[in-house]
C-alpha cells in the first residue's frame, strides 16, 4: 500500500478500536489494540513452571516481540498459529532498552469478529510488508533480461524455470529475515542482481554476460521451496535438510532436461554459479566460486543483499542524529543523510 493511499485510509473510518499504529512508530507506554501478524510463536515455561508466549508480531513496517504470561497464556494459546491475522488487546513497555508487548488477550482474527463484530475497514495490506516497486513491472523487466540470452537453450532454460514457477517467483519474499524479507523480495533482489550484473559484463572480454544474467536471475530460485507461506515465512522441511542453493541446483538441472545443448559445459556453468552464490564455505556455499561469472555474481547478489539491508535499517530507525542506533549484523551504525552534503 502506497503512502498516499495508507493515508487516505486512516482520513477514513478507523479500522480499529484505536488508529493502526506501525510497529515502527510504536512506543512504550501505550494501550495496544489492533491486529497484527504473527511471525513466530513459541511456549515456553517460567522457572516456577508457569507457562508463557513468545510471539513476534508484525505489520509492513517491522516486528516487534510479544509476552502473553500464565493466564493470557492459558486462555489464548490455542486461539491463533503462526502466519494467522489477529487482534491484540495489550500494553507497550521498554525491556532491556528494547520495545515489546504484554498480551492481555490475542484472537485470531476471524474469532475476534464472531465475537466481537467485523474490523471495519481491516486491510491485510497494513500488517503484511511488500515491495515497493511494482510487481508486474519487474516481471516484465525480467522477461526483456530473458529476451538477451544467448544461445537460445539457455533463454529456453531459464523461460522454462519461470513460466513453471511464475506466481510463486511474484510473491515469495527473498529471505526470512535481514535482506528483501516481504512480498514480492524474491523478484525484486534477483532482478537487482541480474541489472547490475548484466551492465556490468556488457562489452566485458573473456565474459559470458549471457551466463551472469541467466545465473543472477536463478540464483535464488531455490528459495521457493526452501521456504513454505510467504505471508509469514518459515523453512520447508526441504529448506532445513538441503537449502535452496542445492534445491535450486536441482530444479535448473529438471528443467534442463531434453534441450538440445550447443555446448555440454554451459548448463554445468549455470549450476556452478548457483551452488557457489554465497561465495565462501562459511557462508553456506556448496563451493567457492571458480568462474569469472560465478563471482561477478556473487559480487551482486551480496551488494543488493547489504544495500537493502542498510536501506530497511535507516528507514526504521528512531535515533536522533545523523547516524542511526547499532546494526548487529553489519555491525556499525549508518549515516542518514540528514543534512545536505553540499552545503
Amino acid at each position: 500500500m502506497a503512502a498516499e493511499k495508507f493515508a487516505e485510509y486512516l482520513q477514513k473510518e478507523i479500522p480499529y478500536h484505536l488508529a493502526h499504529v506501525l510497529v515502527q512508530d510504536m512506543r512504550a507506554g501505550r494501550r495496544i489494540s489492533q491486529c497484527f501478524l504473527v511471525r513466530q510463536k513459541t511456549q515456553r515455561a517460567t522457572r516456577s513452571g508457569d507457562p508463557y508466549l513468545e510471539i513476534v508480531l508484525a505489520d509492513r513496517s517491522g516486528t516487534v516481540p510479544a509476552r502473553a504470561w500464565a493466564a493470557a497464556t492459558q486462555k489464548y494459546a490455542s486461539e491463533f498459529a503462526e502466519g494467522d491475522f489477529v487482534y491484540v488487546e495489550g500494553r507497550s513497555e521498554t525491556y532491556r532498552n528494547a520495545l515489546q508487548v504484554i498480551v492481555e488477550s490475542i484472537r485470531q482474527l476471524e474469532t475476534y469478529e464472531r465475537e466481537a463484530g467485523k474490523v471495519s475497514g481491516f486491510d491485510p495490506a497494513l500488517l503484511v510488508p511488500a515491495s515497493e516497486r511494482d510487481i508486474d513491472e519487474m516481471w516484465e523487466q525480467l522477461q526483456g533480461l530473458i529476451a538477451t540470452l544467448d544461445p537460445p537453450a539457455l533463454r529456453q532454460l531459464v523461460e522454462k524455470v519461470f513460466s513453471t514457477h511464475e506466481q510463486a517467483f511474484k510473491e515469495f519474499p527473498a529471505a526470512v529475515q535481514y535482506h528483501h524479507a516481504y512480498l514480492g523480495g524474491l523478484l525484486e533482489h534477483s532482478l537487482e542482481v541480474a541489472e547490475g550484473g548484466f551492465r556490468f559484463a556488457e562489452g566485458k572480454a573473456g565474459i559470458d554476460r549471457s551466463l551472469v544474467v541467466a545465473g543472477s536471475l536463478l540464483h535464488d530460485i531455490g528459495k521457493i521451496e526452501e521456504l513454505e507461506n510467504p505471508i509469514s515465512p518459515r523453512y520447508s522441511a526441504d529448506g532445513q535438510l538441503a537449502g535452496h542453493l542445492l534445491l535450486g541446483r536441482d530444479m535448473v538441472r529438471d528443467a534442463g532436461k531434453g534441450i538440445d545443448w550447443p555446448n555440454e559445459r554451459l548448463p554445468d556453468l549455470l549450476e556452478h554459479i548457483i551452488i557457489s552464490h554465497h561465495g565462501e564455505l562459511e557462508f553456506g556455499a556448496a563451493i567457492v566460486p571458480k568462474t569469472a561469472e560465478a563471482i561477478i555474481v556473487y559480487y551482486f547478489d551480496n551488494l543488493s543483499a547489504k544495500l537493502n539491508m542498510i536501506r530497511m535499517h535507516i528507514a526504521k530507525d528512531s535515533e536522533p542524529g545523523e547516524f542511526t542506533d547499532w546494526h548487529k549484523l553489519l555491525e556499525r551504525k549508518f549515516f542518514k543523510g540528514t543534512q545536505q552534503l553540499s552545503d
